[in-house]
């Protein structure tokens, strides 16, 4: 599914951030894989998140790849890699998705 031609972005984080709330809030759905990894999927696309070393529940950094690329018939024509920067601004910002 990942290669390394996927974007990816590290994204630090100004206070310990439980992933799943801020998630939650911005209304995108995702699927916990373990404590320090989830996978989000925003519009369509599949992002691998890992926290390591904290838990997701209390990040300091987040690590985000894009896994799977947004379905063509379902994508507004953005890349993989706005799409990537537009989610990680829901965490350096506090910005709805």
């Amino acid at each position: 599914m990942s290669d390394s031609a996927s974007p990816s972005a590290s994204v630090p984080l100004s206070e310990p951030t439980d992933v799943p709330a801020v998630l939650n809030q911005a209304g995108i759905d995702y699927v916990g894989v373990h404590d320090q990894r989830l996978l989000a999927i925003y519009r369509t696309g599949i992002f691998n998140v890992v926290t390591e070393p904290e838990p997701v529940s209390s990040a300091n950094t987040l690590e985000i790849e894009c896994w799977e690329a947004p379905l063509p018939s379902r994508g507004d024509g953005r890349s993989p890699q706005e799409l990537l920067d537009d989610l990680a601004a829901v965490f350096e910002h506090g910005d709805k998705a």
